[in-house]
């Protein structure tokens, strides 16, 4: 049973071209094959290139973070959505749930129709491939590539201060992702369609977004995870920021391990809780699980980390973007900040599941039990 808003929460439109940083056709604008070395964090001239392996682990002189991460806690997964509604079975009626998407819809046209916008719906597919726990029969395939670069859905949301967005993705191996994961985060005002502004810092008071995606080693088999992050108190990939390509996507995790499982089912899980007070970071939280394990925990005090260009690398990481120029952090270390926005009118707003691919052959990535809600969801039970 798929959750269904009242009247009015559902604001359906086409997708619409928004201007030259705007969403339009088949690509992003402002996001080209030409941008995709900056957007991967490389340094500005004068500096050497980190690269996009993340495979082994390199030394560096990263000082080890004193303040550990929290663990999960024992009982931690007894206590989520999915623990309570075990197989997901009730639990579009659960009051802490926001969105739920299990792609049981009879066709393509019946799973876009319940979408503010859906691009390049020729590119998506039913198919009967599901994560082993769920109670489901099919999923959904997006394929991107080169004749068409977007295949995504977007859905606007009622406005929230927090949210855990818990959805499985399967990768096809080797694929050169470009930007393929589920983004999540708000416009103010809210918007029926995604207007990403590729390259531009967000002022605080108009949109921010997160991201989980392929970041490191697109390309080879098993690429690792990262964030793609928008938000005020982003970092830039230049010494001197200026014009309008000055700001792509921060990645804040920097976890060797943290990879894509090639051709398997992941169940991946981001929280973000906005900061209180507008004017600093307080009360600001982000979290990623894979299957259940919590792979970095952020909030005003830890981890402490330093910058290099538009990383921010967690002290005692092994990652070898970060270990392998660790002279280039942007010294004294210290907690990331999490000013996601400048005014409390500002919240959560919209979901945005997408395939996008810009070179090498069409790639597919496929989706599925997606819950979108205001407390901790898990991983199927």
């Amino acid at each position: 049973m798929s959750l269904r808003f009242p009247a009015g929460w559902l604001v359906a439109s086409a997708l619409t071209a928004c201007g030259s940083q705007g969403y339009s056709g088949s690509s992003h604008a402002g996001l080209d094959a030409t941008a995709q070395d900056a957007e991967r964090s490389a340094p500005s001239a004068g500096s050497s290139a980190p690269g996009d392996a993340g495979g082994s682990d390199a030394p560096g002189d990263l000082p080890a973070q004193d303040a550990s991460e929290p663990a999960a806690e024992a009982g931690e997964a007894s206590a989520t959505l999915a623990a309570m509604h075990p197989c997901d079975r009730g639990i579009a009626s659960d009051p802490a749930v926001v969105w739920v998407e299990d792609f049981e819809e009879a066709s393509v046209g019946a799973v876009t129709s319940r979408y503010d916008s859906a691009n390049d719906p020729q590119g998506m597919a039913l198919v009967g491939d599901v994560p082993a726990k769920s109670c489901g029969k099919a999923s959904l395939k997006l394929t991107s590539g080169t004749s068409a670069n977007a295949t995504d859905l977007y859905k606007r949301l009622p406005g929230q201060n927090e949210l855990f967005v818990r959805y499985y993705v399967k990768y096809q191996a080797g694929t050169q992702w470009h930007h393929t994961g589920v983004w999540f985060g708000g416009y103010d005002p809210p918007t029926p369609y995604p207007n990403p502004m590729a390259g531009l810092k967000p002022n605080g008071d108009d949109r921010f977004s997160v991201s989980i995606e392929p970041v490191y080693g697109v390309g080879a088999a098993n690429p690792q995870l990262d964030t793609y992050d928008y938000w005020m108190q982003m970092h830039s990939w230049m010494d001197v920021p200026m014009g309008n390509t000055a700001y792509y996507g921060n990645a804040i995790v920097h976890d060797s391990s943290f990879v894509v499982d090639d051709g398997q089912w992941m169940c991946l899980e981001v929280h973000v809780k906005l900061n209180s007070d507008p004017a600093s970071s307080a009360g600001a939280e982000f979290d990623v699980w894979k299957n259940d394990a919590l792979v970095r925990h952020f909030d005003a005090k830890a981890p402490v980390g330093c910058w290099i260009k538009d990383k921010f690398c967690p002290a005692g990481t092994g990652a070898a973007e970060c270990t392998a120029y660790p002279n280039l952090c942007a010294m004294p270390y210290v907690p990331l900040d999490q000013q996601w926005r400048s005014t409390t009118a500002l919240e959560l707003n919209y979901f945005w599941p997408q395939n996008y691919i810009t070179q090498g052959p069409d790639g597919s990535v496929q989706y599925d039990d997606m819950v979108v809600a205001t407390s901790r969801v898990g991983c199927l039970q």
